[in-house]
């Protein structure tokens, strides 16, 4: 079988699309990088995002794949969805498989970096604003990009700065795999179906270390599900993340209309919930031995304006922080309950029962709220819950009016 490596002479984004385009049957294998040209090099550099048509399984074989300076891009995405594809048709059979060692690794100087909430700044301290007494807008607000230094670029974070991109794919599975200082999050799925993610291991904590001073890089999360995913398993995830590790939103807010592939905005396809499905439901969620160093959640569920979350499992989740760090949260059950005719922020409004079926289970945790339950919860059970450290609840709920059916037992 050819690999990558065969097709010599070529950029390194041309070797892998070639094997890609000619590949022998569904897979193409990408080995370390060999090159008669620079024979020192044993890593790929991309200058932009590999595409993955349908019935494609790249096996990623004991490689290291990194972005270049010049790349404002993903590792990886599904070849229907890009700039402009307003309506992406379905794709199917998408599969990214580690052998051994396979590292994917953001660049050294990236062009931008965070979601589209973020403006690019270059050097990005923490306290871009300078302010003696900073809110947490002051230090979140900005996030290290080099495209801040050049006029007529997209001065905020979008979708291209997502480590792998997945948009209505139904069957896929990304498995063993160390990803590395991703520019935003480190995976998205959108409205994709029947997936399998796991042994994976991320390695961010919101800042870098670049040309020798510390900058802020935003919403390094592990894995975000947006709406429309459902009948989804996470498993054997490792590491630490910038933000959440774990991440289902269901946000349908009308804050912006957004079309599909249009820059300026973290997701890649539309918002109009005419077409699309708003929820996520039946997801399995096992062994996680993670903690977000930037003291986030290590997993987060929210849903907003008429989404609903339901049929989740979550079990066996181990908060790996070291004994003197306290995150936000283990587990964030839901959002506030946003006020009638008022926008909730920054998400939109949680209705009170659109997190329903969720079962939470065997969770050991260091952070301050073991499990944060701020809004509406219905027919749901959470069990064998232990805090590390005697002085942090365990269980936190707002609003115990908005608790319909919960079952707790085993809470320590």
């Amino acid at each position: 079988m050819k690999t990558a490596n065969d097709y010599l002479g070529l950029s390194d984004n041309e070797r892998i699309e070639t094997a890609i385009r000619e590949r022998e049957g569904n897979t193409v294998v990408i080995p370390q990088r060999v090159s008669e040209i620079e024979p020192g090099r044993t890593w790929w550099v991309l200058d932009r995002a590999i595409l993955l048509p349908s019935n494609t399984t790249v096996i990623l074989q004991d490689c290291k794949i990194k972005l270049s300076d010049k790349c404002r891009d993903n590792f990886f995405r599904s070849a229907n969805c890009g700039i402009g594809i307003e309506d992406p048709e379905p794709a199917e059979n998408i599969h990214i498989k580690g052998v051994g060692n396979s590292v994917l690794e953001g660049a050294d100087h990236p062009r931008a970096t965070g979601d589209a909430s973020k403006t690019l700044a270059c050097p990005c301290p923490k306290n871009f604003s300078g302010s003696p007494n900073p809110t947490f807008d002051d230090l979140h607000r900005h996030s290290y990009g080099t495209d801040a230094l050049l006029e007529g670029e997209t001065p905020k974070g979008d979708w291209r700065n997502i480590g792998i991109l997945m948009a209505k794919v139904n069957h896929l599975s990304i498995e063993n795999i160390r990803i590395v200082e991703q520019h935003a999050w480190a995976i998205s799925l959108e409205a994709c179906s029947f997936a399998n993610l796991n042994h994976i291991e991320f390695r961010a904590c919101m800042t870098r270390v670049i040309d020798g001073a510390d900058h802020n890089v935003e919403n390094q999360d592990g894995i975000n599900m947006r709406n429309g995913c459902h009948d989804v398993i996470i498993s054997d995830i490792t590491g630490t993340t910038g933000d959440d590790v774990i991440a289902l939103s269901a946000f349908a807010s009308h804050f912006k209309v957004r079309r599909g592939g249009e820059l300026g905005f973290t997701q890649i396809l539309c918002n109009d919930w005419e077409r699309r499905d708003k929820g996520i439901h039946n997801v399995i969620i096992n062994n996680v031995l993670a903690y977000p160093a930037g003291g986030c959640s290590i997993i987060r569920l929210n849903a907003t304006d008429g989404a609903e979350i339901r049929n989740v499992t979550i079990n066996n989740i181990v908060d790996t922080s070291p004994d003197d760090f306290h995150g936000n949260c283990a587990i964030i059950v839901g959002g506030r309950p946003g006020i009638i005719g008022e926008p909730g922020f920054p998400y939109g409004n949680q209705q009170e029962q659109s997190l329903f079926n969720i079962n939470i289970s065997n969770v050991t945790t260091n952070t301050r709220d073991g499990i944060w339950i701020p809004g509406g919860l219905t027919n749901s059970t959470i069990s064998n819950v232990i805090a590390r450290s005697p002085n942090l609840p365990t269980v936190k709920v707002l609003r115990p009016d908005l608790l319909v059916d919960v079952i707790q037992t085993g809470v320590h």
